[in-house]
């Protein structure tokens, strides 16, 4: 079953990012699905982006001159 990672985790002694795409299973990825670790894959799922984004403002803040 193929599911995407929402969450680091370690699989088969591997260390994985958020994002990672792995075909398990089924018991263990709706195991991993339930734990909300990871999310199930379909045909028309964007593929993971691989920039990571800020949505917190702090780029903003940053650039701001504070006159």
């Amino acid at each position: 079953m193929p599911i995407e990672l929402l969450q680091p985790h370690t699989h088969a002694g591997r260390r994985l990012p958020a994002g990672a795409r792995l075909d398990l299973p089924e018991a263990s990825a709706r195991w991993l699905i339930a734990q909300g670790a990871a999310r199930l894959v379909t045909p028309d799922s964007p593929a993971p982006s691989l920039k990571p984004s800020r949505r917190d403002g702090s780029a903003a803040a940053a650039t701001s001159t504070g006159d």
